[in-house]
């Protein structure tokens, strides 16, 4: 065990590479041995992360870490402390302990040489808004929703879960037909088989895809039976949709859909089915 020692102020490193609506930090330089954060840690907290999640659906990961310095299992057990001390700082602004994940990797990426650096002491953080729920639904249109063949689709957001090889997908996508002016909100609920890192994984808003339909569909037609198949993490994911319970015979080109989403929090693989379920349908003149 290193004696307690002061290291100066707090340092805070901002990732550009955060969910939409989100942020990446690292707070580092712990004084040694060490497990309170400091006052520019509580102030970047305070400041920064806690008007992006507070009083909405929201996901906070905390990783501590710690120096070579001391052995393995002190350096595990500090790193923890030291995200748990910020995960209880976030419960008393109001966070509550269900939207926060905390992990520990001691000194298992600390630098060898010098022993103490001041970027190994520390706790990584990312926080971000969860999708926002679908709008009420309206009323229905007083005349049939008009037929296109060209429309445009993105995740809204949504949450994947996980044990042992089952997997469950609650997901939200938004399909916009430019030609009228008109967009549907569906809900897609499947289960399946996959792999992941952790038992809960969250998906942010992700951009417009562009498709077609083999013959005139109402953008508010496209539910039914689906299948969504995903793998990746982060930035990089490869995602397929497929609405196979489309009206009058048709189908989407491509089929099935391959599409972008958005930053995915978590690590692994699933395919599942399910049933996507119109939610809404009203105006929508684009982004």
């Amino acid at each position: 065990m290193t004696q307690h020692s002061p290291t100066g102020r707090g340092k805070i490193a901002v990732n550009p590479a955060a969910p939409a609506g989100g942020i990446r930090a690292v707070m580092s330089n712990y004084d040694i041995d060490v497990d309170t954060p400091k006052l520019e840690h509580i102030t970047f907290l305070d400041s920064r992360v806690l008007p992006l999640v507070l009083n909405r659906p929201a996901r906070i990961w905390l990783q501590g870490s710690a120096s070579s310095t001391g052995t393995a299992h002190h350096n595990l057990a500090l790193s923890r402390r030291r995200a748990e001390n910020i995960a209880r700082h976030l419960q008393r602004l109001g966070i509550p302990g269900a939207q926060l994940q905390i992990d520990a990797v001691g000194e298992g990426f600390a630098t060898i040489k010098p022993a103490e650096n001041a970027d190994d002491r520390a706790v990584s953080l990312m926080a971000a808004p969860l999708f926002e729920a679908p709008p009420p639904p309206r009323p229905p249109p007083t005349q049939p929703t008009p037929t296109a063949t060209t429309f445009r689709l993105r995740l809204v957001g949504g949450i994947g879960a996980g044990a042992r090889v089952i997997a469950l997908d609650r997901l939200y996508f938004e399909i916009w037909d430019p030609s009228h002016g008109l967009s549907s909100i569906y809900e897609y609920t499947g289960g399946g088989i996959g792999v992941s890192v952790r038992p809960i994984s969250a998906t942010m808003k992700g951009p417009w895809n562009d498709f077609a339909a083999t013959g005139p569909v109402a953008v508010d037609e496209f539910a039914g039976a689906a299948r969504f198949t995903t793998g990746g993490a982060g930035a990089y994911t490869i995602n397929v949709f497929n609405m196979m319970q489309m009206p009058r015979g048709t189908a989407t080109r491509p089929n099935p859909l391959s599409i972008s989403t958005g930053f995915t929090v978590g690590i692994g693989a699933s395919t599942t089915v399910g049933y996507l379920r119109l939610a809404a349908t009203g105006p929508f003149a684009g982004p």
